[in-house]
């Protein structure tokens, strides 16, 4: 079997037993059965410099070097006792998550705590080559803290399990372990304005917003010359009587002062583009207070302003397409 094909099998075995050891919750308490210990470097090195040790003892009968040997044999025992019990009884909680732009980083707030009876020195939280948060509990049992992670793109982002681990009290051995919380954000699209959809967006605005109609009927607008085939209702008999001479009545129509944004107006090629366009117009609209709505295929959001309107519209273009 390729050497390929036996890493897929086992990275999946690895998975499967992990996902069973943590499976997916708001909170875990780190136990016996979700910690592991591992020397590091250090005491491998002094394990080999224990036997070296021992050899000599048994070659020399040295009851000195027999002593050392000893006794650096219980300091690692000593070190996986203080190691496990630093990470043992850790209580990490998931509390909420702030939605992002795709390609900036989901940021998750956690709460970190342990018994009362307890303190817990340089635990390190995080993801590899992401944020890492090191939490000492020595005054207070419970500590807020925020980790981010990056995304690329748009919907919902899933954390994946977090790596807790120690090296305390003296660095001959890890402790570790998993948090498999569930930790999901919001990715909204990559606002990128397109320009030839901007040109067109803005000429339709103009046109909606609080564009006049010369052949209304609402809004009285004044008094011009009679012209042959005017209504007798638009006449104006006050004028008449005054002067004799015939005028008539304009009125003007309002458009609303509502403004859309819509999916199949927008003369752009590509899902994510158009997706990235109608964002990046939501931001501009919310800045300048408009009052607007959004139809996209399948979902009308009704014209609105506001925060909460905002991430409504938001979220629906960081989900378009999604079925769950």
């Amino acid at each position: 079997m390729p050497i390929k094909a036996l890493s897929n099998v086992w990275n999946f075995a690895l998975n499967a037993w992990l996902s069973k050891r943590f499976p997916d919750t708001r909170e875990i308490t780190l136990d016996i059965q979700r910690i592991f210990v591992i020397p590091t470097r250090l005491s491998a090195a002094l394990l080999f410099a224990v036997l070296v040790l021992g050899l000599m003892a048994i070659n020399f009968q040295n009851s000195l070097i027999y002593g050392l040997s000893f006794w650096l044999l219980a300091l690692i025992v000593i070190a996986i006792f203080f190691t496990y019990r630093n990470l043992a009884g850790l209580t990490i909680r998931a509390i909420q998550s702030q939605p992002c732009f795709a390609g900036e980083k989901a940021v998750f707030e956690l709460e970190v705590r342990c018994p009362d009876n307890q303190t817990k020195t340089a635990i390190s939280i995080g993801w590899p080559f992401q944020d890492v948060e090191t939490v000492t509990l020595r005054h207070q049992h419970s500590v807020h803290i925020k980790l981010s992670h990056s995304t690329r793109q748009r919907g919902r982002f899933k954390a994946p399990r977090l790596t807790l681990f120690t090296v305390y009290p003296i660095g001959l051995v890890v402790a570790w372990s998993y948090a498999a919380l569930n930790l999901e954000s919001i990715v909204y699209p990559a606002p990128r304005l397109q320009d030839n959809a901007d040109h067109q967006q803005n000429a339709d605005d103009h046109a909606m917003h609080g564009a006049e109609s010369a052949d209304g009927s609402t809004d009285f607008a004044g008094v011009r010359d009679y012209r042959s085939g005017d209504s007798p209702r638009k006449i104006h008999w006050a004028a008449y009587a005054k002067t004799g001479d015939l005028y008539s009545k304009t009125f003007v129509d309002y458009a609303s002062d509502e403004r859309w944004l819509d999916w199949d107006a927008l003369p752009i090629a590509g899902v994510e583009a158009k997706l990235s366009h109608l964002c990046a117009k939501v931001l501009e609209y919310h800045r300048l207070h408009y009052q607007y709505g959004l139809k996209l295929p399948g979902t009308l959001i009704k014209p609105q302003h506001g925060d909460a309107h905002k991430t409504t519209c938001l979220t629906a273009l960081a989900l378009f397409g999604e079925h769950r």
